[in-house]
């Protein structure tokens, strides 16, 4: 009897004794994870692409056009998920190798041209000098030792009474890859950003009175006003709000954009984010 409460006790305190070392294991990661925010990894460079093809159905046309700063090398995180940032844009289809950029891009041209032909150009009137097409462009717009910015742009036609154009960009991190969204925004603030947001809407955009501003907006209560659904641009003097097309306003009022200034974002921002705007040199391709 006394020899098996031993070799309990024996095995408890072994128990114990691997619990706590696995606890310092797990600090220890966290503590790796935590001062990946203060590295400053390589730079972002990019090789440029461009593709264009074309495909005809009963003398309608439709072009595609993608042309893109693709990632060949830094930071293997932020590398690797700006690539597969891109292949969401695109449509998430893809499923090659992420490194193979000129292979990424040719599924979704070819995807794009498919649609054209199956979907698009069969609805088409056949009125002489119609056509469809897309043209895309992602950018690399700004970095700094910090962060890097990618533009994801669209304009397109496929029938109707006008085209489309739609405007995105995406902020990454430069130590880990994290996607910047409103996440870096502290949230008892985020009732304050939206209304600096509406004021510079108002402001830089509209550049009229607040009547005729509340005439374009589409919302039913014009005294709800939402930030933008895509993520905040961080560029070389502030951050960006951008709302696409019949977002917030009709057509006509084309896309409402706004930049604030880093000073005046600052004290909405969490720590991580006022780290993130803190930079030092700003990079080149």
């Amino acid at each position: 009897m006394k020899k098996t409460l031993f070799t309990v006790g024996i095995l408890c305190v072994l128990a114990l004794t691997l619990a706590g070392c696995r606890t310092k294991i797990d600090t220890q990661a966290l503590n790796d994870l935590t001062s990946l925010s203060q590295i400053t990894p390589a730079d972002v460079k990019t090789r440029t692409m461009s593709l264009a093809d074309s495909v005809e159905v009963n003398h309608v046309k439709g072009t595609v056009k993608i042309d893109a700063d693709f990632p060949d090398s830094g930071n293997f995180f932020v590398i690797n998920n700006i690539r597969e940032w891109m292949s969401e844009q695109l449509g998430g289809t893809y499923e090659g190798n992420m490194e193979d950029g000129a292979k990424m891009l040719e599924h979704y041209k070819n995807a794009i041209l498919t649609d054209f032909r199956q979907n698009v150009i069969p609805d088409m009137p056949p009125v002489d000098g119609m056509g469809c097409y897309k043209d895309i462009k992602l950018t690399k717009m700004h970095e700094t030792d910090r962060y890097v910015t990618y533009m994801y742009t669209q304009e397109g036609f496929a029938g109707g009474a006008h085209g489309w154009y739609v405007m995105q960009g995406q902020t990454f991190r430069k130590s880990d890859g994290r996607r910047i969204d409103y996440n870096i925004f502290r949230t008892e603030s985020m009732d304050e950003l939206t209304d600096l947001v509406k004021d510079n809407i108002f402001t830089q955009y509209f550049e009229s009175d607040k009547e005729q501003m509340d005439h374009l907006l589409t919302m039913e209560n014009n005294d709800y006003f939402p930030l933008p659904v895509n993520a905040p641009i961080f560029r070389e003097d502030g951050v960006e709000f951008v709302y696409q097309q019949y977002e917030i306003a009709c057509y006509a009022a084309g896309m409402p954009a706004c930049v604030i200034s880093y000073d005046l974002i600052e004290p909405f921002l969490t720590q991580a984010g006022r780290w993130l705007i803190n930079a030092g040199h700003v990079a080149e391709n």
